[in-house]
């Protein structure tokens, strides 16, 4: 199995937790390296430097923290994923952060992704705290979510648009 890894910046550190979690379940993941520089790019050479990765992967994990539902590049990589049939369209594992101060059982939809809540029924969600314990079964029904074609997909909302300006990294 192979998992793109979907994520704000800010959560860097949940994100090189989640990595280490994969790599120890014999899971390869992909996402876009912390060092990488993106500076100076268009946005758009980013998103298509980062689909051209994901495409090789079949779930995508994506990780919501308090601001994710801001960031036009996760939600590129949303759309992405639930594209197509159930030959291209990818499972999607939503792992909410603590910091959010909500839960997968009483989601604060203010500030949660849109297209991730326009497919509640296909998505899987996961809270972090419990990841470890859950992570291959929770990607493991992803999976079966996106080859199950009675579970429908809504990807009809467009996706955010990306910024005309370069990229400069404010961290």
């Amino acid at each position: 199995m192979r998992v793109f890894i979907s994520y704000h910046r800010a959560d860097t550190k949940a994100r090189d937790h989640i990595e280490d979690l994969l790599k120890d379940n014999d899971i390869r993941c992909y996402a876009a390296p912390k060092n990488v520089d993106f500076d100076g790019k268009n946005h758009q050479y980013i998103k298509d430097t980062i689909l051209q990765r994901m495409n090789d992967c079949e779930a995508l994990l994506c990780i919501v923290g308090k601001e994710t539902y801001t960031r036009p590049h996760v939600d590129w990589e949303l759309h992405e994923a639930l594209k197509g049939d159930i030959k291209t369209r990818k499972g999607i594992l939503a792992v909410m952060l603590e910091k959010r101060g909500d839960s997968k059982n009483n989601i604060d939809y203010a500030t949660f992704p849109n297209r991730l809540e326009d497919n509640e029924k296909y998505i899987v969600i996961e809270q972090y705290a419990s990841l470890q314990d859950r992570l291959r079964e929770a990607l493991d029904k992803a999976l079966n979510n996106s080859r199950n074609r009675n579970i429908p997909v809504n990807n009809r909302r467009k996706p955010m648009p990306l910024r005309q300006e370069k990229y400069f990294d404010a961290n």
